[in-house]
């Protein structure tokens, strides 16, 4: 089998549990439209349409970064081989460990078979554990920047010794974007562990061995709706899948302003917000001081980052990303801002760059 043929095979099976999973969610849909004439999970009016609208538009940003992928001639594979091999073999053993975990769960666990919580509101302590774990997606950064050759440099040695795997080494093309099909590999790994976990405490939560984790979830994302940690991830691959490739500071500036400035403000916002306002579309309180955060955090951020490929221009595409960050918090529509900022930011970008001829 020539590399050719066998890279083609492996990046069609590749495609498969992203696929699966996208189908998923689009069950989570319909599952959440049942939910709601059943009223198993009773929420208020504004977290219902949330809740309903968050599935809906995670599941058209993953189809659509997919097609994307699968029809973009300018590059032609999500991951290359071995990469796509690495991760169908990684996702074969976390599934099987996974299932191991859940079976143990469903024997031991004596408790409600419906997902259950009470308090609208999250407390300060697990306000900002969850936008903690935000801050992990500053790896993105670290692989465009210096993992990613040192990883792939790993992967072309091995090649080269073990001939046996089909390839003689990686090809130019993959070397040259080191960075992005790192980041590519380890997003996609992550999306896979994360949304089936999601998937199994939707719809067989009694199994769901990670319980104790939705302490740190919103009432509107318990039942069948999508956490904050689905939105972001989503949000991410397609921003690195669509605009990694030809614009990695748009794609390092996009998804760390989203993670890190919107995490910062609310913090920021709940421990010292004095000055409220209601946002325009859900009417949600929220705090100037947060949005202050938010906008000094994403323009030393933007500006930083997007300074090596931009130069001069930084400046105000840095602004203009702040500004694109800011008026999505201040619309608050009822999609998700996790789902939202990473994807609206880099667009806007994209298009700025395009229009200046710089990049």
């Amino acid at each position: 089998m020539t590399r050719t043929v066998l890279a083609g095979f492996t990046n069609q099976l590749y495609l498969i549990p992203l696929v699966a999973i996208g189908i998923a969610f689009l069950l989570v849909v319909f599952k959440k439209r049942r939910d709601m004439k059943q009223k198993l999970h009773p929420l208020d009016q504004e977290e219902e349409r949330e809740s309903l609208a968050n599935p809906i538009a995670i599941t058209v940003t993953l189809f659509g970064g997919l097609a994307y992928a699968v029809f973009n001639q300018d590059f032609p594979s999500v991951v290359p081989y071995p990469l796509d091999v690495i991760t169908l073999l990684w996702y074969g053993a976390f599934l099987l460990l996974f299932i191991a975990l859940c079976a143990r769960e469903y024997k031991r666990y004596e408790g409600s078979p419906f997902e259950v919580k009470e308090e609208g509101d999250l407390s300060l302590k697990y306000e900002a554990i969850r936008k903690a774990t935000h801050v992990v997606i500053v790896l993105v950064i670290f692989c465009y920047v210096a993992f990613g050759p040192l990883f792939i440099q790993l992967m072309d040695w091995l090649l080269e010794a073990l001939p046996w795997l089909g390839a003689g080494g990686l090809d130019e093309h993959t070397k040259f974007f080191s960075g992005q099909y790192t980041v590519t590999f380890l997003t996609v790994i992550a999306f896979l562990g994360l949304a089936t976990s999601e998937i199994v405490r939707v719809f067989f939560y009694r199994a769901y061995p990670l319980k104790s984790v939705k302490a740190i979830f919103r009432r509107k994302e318990t039942g069948a709706a999508l956490g904050s940690h689905i939105s972001l991830a989503v949000g991410s691959l397609f921003v690195v899948i669509v605009f990694g490739w030809k614009y990695p500071g748009i794609a390092m500036a996009s998804i760390a302003i989203s993670a890190i400035a919107d995490g910062a403000a609310g913090i920021i916002g709940r421990r010292f917000g004095k000055h409220g306002y209601h946002t325009l579309f859900s009417r949600k309180r929220k705090t100037l001081e947060g949005l202050l955060t938010a906008t000094v955090v994403s323009i030393v951020l933007s500006l930083s980052l997007l300074v090596y490929q931009f130069g001069p221009a930084s400046f105000l595409m840095a602004f203009i990303a702040t500004l694109v960050l800011d008026g999505i918090d201040l619309l608050s529509i009822q999609i998700s801002d996790n789902l939202l900022n990473p994807i609206a930011t880099s667009t806007v970008l994209v298009l700025v760059a395009y229009t200046l001829g710089v990049g």
